[in-house]
This record gives structure tokens, C-alpha cells and sequence, in this order.
């Protein structure tokens, strides 16, 4: 019996050292993250998309928000609608490779009350927009890191005013691929002083797929 409390004490050290690992490998410049907002063109204004490209990623955004917004009770008219005020942005994720990053914005969107909204990216191919990332954030960083010539990203969920949820993302196969999540606490800011966040692992429960 003892043997074996040792051994699962062992275990659990093990564990703790490797989380700590990982939290020392990972760095996160918050100061250089990115929200997509109302001052970034819209799906439906934008002067970078021909009516083509236009028409065809509109209904690739459409089609990601049609579940949830038909079991809200919203007809196929008003999703468009919505799926038109998509802003956008072009983001030159590594060696002149250049992504779309697009956000759904307020809650008619699906964004929550701690603006942590749906979240995509895209690349355009020979075979239409392809999408390389779907989760929902409220900021994304790119890193000066890279995986397979493309930048990782960090995307940012507010879980309270002081806390972040951090998800690395690396390039695999055609996609980012979620490869790690962190915490990131501020302490309270002091006279608009707001000091580096403390970074940690998630805890094992925390990294399940938020619902």
C-alpha cells in the first residue's frame, strides 16, 4: 500500500513538473493582441472581395451560423443579415501567406456578455475559402513563432473581467491545431497601471471544449 502511495505521488509530481514546463516554454505578449471590431469592414462593405469571393465566403459564414441561430428562432433573410456584418481582417500569417480573420459581432452574433465571440479563419485555394480555425475569442495574437511556414496564434477567451483562457494554435495539415491552453490572471490595475499577467497551465477539467 505504501509502495503504491508513492507511486501515484510520483505520478502527480510528474504532472506538476511537466505543467510547469509548459508554462515556461509558452510566452504571450498580451500587449500585442488584436480585436476585431466595428471599425474593421464588414463582409457586406468590404472594397477586398469581388462579388464572387463575396458570395462564396458569405455562405461559408452562413453556414456556420445557421444551427445556432435557427434554433434561436431567425430565418434564413435575418442569418444572412447578420452574416453580412461580419467584420474582417487580412492578417499576413507567415511569408506573405495572408489569412482572413473574421468575427460575428454582438449577441444576435453569438457573441456573449464578455465579448467573446464566434471567431474564424480563412484562406482562399483553387477549391474556395477553406477554414482553418473555428472557435470563439475575444482577441488573437499572432506569435513570432512558426509551425510549417505559418505563424502560431494565440486566441484569447475572457472568463472574468481578470481572467483570460489562452489557446495556442500551430499550423498541421491545412489547419491550426490547438496545442496548448493557458491561463492568463491580471492583478487589478493600479492608477492605469496594468502589470504582466501571470501565465499557468489549465488545470485538466479546463481544457475541455468550451460548449
Amino acid at each position: 500500500m505504501q509502495m503504491r502511495k508513492g507511486t501515484i505521488r510520483l505520478a502527480l509530481l510528474a504532472i506538476a513538473l511537466c505543467a510547469v514546463a509548459a508554462a515556461a516554454d509558452f510566452t504571450w505578449d498580451w500587449r500585442n493582441q488584436e480585436a476585431i471590431g466595428r471599425t474593421d469592414q464588414s463582409l457586406g462593405n468590404t472594397s477586398k472581395l469581388n462579388e464572387t469571393e463575396r458570395a462564396a465566403l458569405m455562405d461559408v459564414i452562413v453556414a456556420r451560423l445557421q444551427k445556432p441561430l435557427t434554433e434561436r428562432g431567425y430565418d434564413n433573410d435575418r442569418i444572412r443579415e447578420i452574416a453580412s456584418t461580419t467584420r474582417l481582417r487580412y492578417v499576413d500569417v507567415g511569408e506573405g501567406k495572408w489569412a482572413i480573420m473574421a468575427t460575428s459581432l454582438g449577441l444576435e452574433g453569438g457573441c456573449d456578455i464578455l465579448a467573446n465571440c464566434p471567431f474564424w479563419v480563412f484562406r482562399l485555394d483553387y477549391k474556395g475559402y477553406v477554414t482553418m480555425l473555428e472557435a470563439d475569442a475575444a482577441s488573437y495574437t499572432v506569435q513570432p513563432t512558426a509551425t510549417g511556414g505559418y505563424a502560431d496564434l494565440v486566441l484569447a477567451r475572457h472568463i472574468t473581467p481578470n481572467e483570460n483562457r489562452l489557446t495556442l494554435y500551430k499550423y498541421a495539415e491545412g489547419k491550426y491545431a490547438d496545442e496548448g491552453c493557458y491561463t492568463a490572471t491580471f492583478s487589478p490595475a493600479k492608477e492605469g497601471d496594468v502589470k504582466d499577467p501571470e501565465i499557468a497551465p489549465c488545470k485538466p477539467e479546463e481544457t475541455k471544449p468550451v460548449e
